[in-house]
């Protein structure tokens, strides 16, 4: 993949979508195309990103061709997040626990979205050149196709300790969840939510209050003055 400016060493090949929203030169490209509204936006969304990934795959450029069937992964896990779960949420916010999928389809919009996405996943995965060069990078074949620095072409400069700091300056970025709307996602939604636990202090008493009975009469406690004896 003599025209992508990673390697095995500084990208991995992973099936799951980590690196989907960090991964400069690529990331900041498809992210744009990406939607999963209702199913009409996801396959607009998915027809575009398809169009990228050939793109990609012209140049022959696996990390472009990766990223843009991660975000196409990623559609179909975030319909099916939004359709499945009400809201969209994995975590309950109070306690921190899952919420389980019961079977309900809360959004059928989104869920129909989902199929979509999938099916164009399937054509990703089934693609015979981007299977090969996936094989390839998992394997590290291509370690020796990293680009370097050339200013007097102006070509797009790309050294490990480079690629090493962008990822890690991206990866710090965050956004809070009520910034995300229903056609855009944050990682963060992945996370767990930190649940505080309230602490009850524990009181010592030093002396044992001391109990009086009450009077028959008038169900009042009597009187702690002793009567003077006449």
């Amino acid at each position: 993949m003599a025209s992508s400016k990673y390697t095995p060493s500084t990208y991995h090949a992973t099936k799951n979508e980590v690196g989907v929203f960090t991964t400069p030169g690529y990331s900041d490209d498809i992210k744009p195309l990406w939607r999963f509204k209702n199913a009409e936006e996801a396959k607009k969304s998915a027809e575009s990103i398809w169009e990228r990934f050939e793109r990609y795959r012209e140049k022959d450029d696996f990390v472009g061709m990766d990223i843009c069937r991660k975000f196409i992964q990623m559609g179909r896990t975030r319909s099916l997040r939004y359709a499945l779960r009400p809201g969209g949420r994995k975590y309950d916010e109070k306690t921190g626990k899952e919420n389980k999928r019961t079977g309900k389809v809360y959004d059928q919009s989104k869920l129909d979205g989902a199929n979509i996405y999938e099916s164009w996943l399937d054509k990703c995965w089934n693609d015979e050149q981007y299977k090969k060069a996936w094989e390839n990078w998992k394997d590290g074949k291509d370690n020796a196709n990293l680009k370097e620095e050339s200013k007097s072409d102006g070509k797009f400069t790309t050294s490990k300790s480079k690629i090493a700091t962008n990822t890690a300056t991206n990866a710090k970025r965050s956004r809070s969840e009520s910034d995300v709307s229903d056609d855009e996602y944050s990682e963060e939604e992945d996370e767990k939510p930190k649940v505080k636990l309230r602490k009850t202090r524990k009181t010592t008493s030093t002396s044992t209050p001391q109990k009086y009975p009450k009077s028959p009469e008038n169900g009042t406690p009597k009187s702690r003055k002793k009567s003077k004896k006449s």
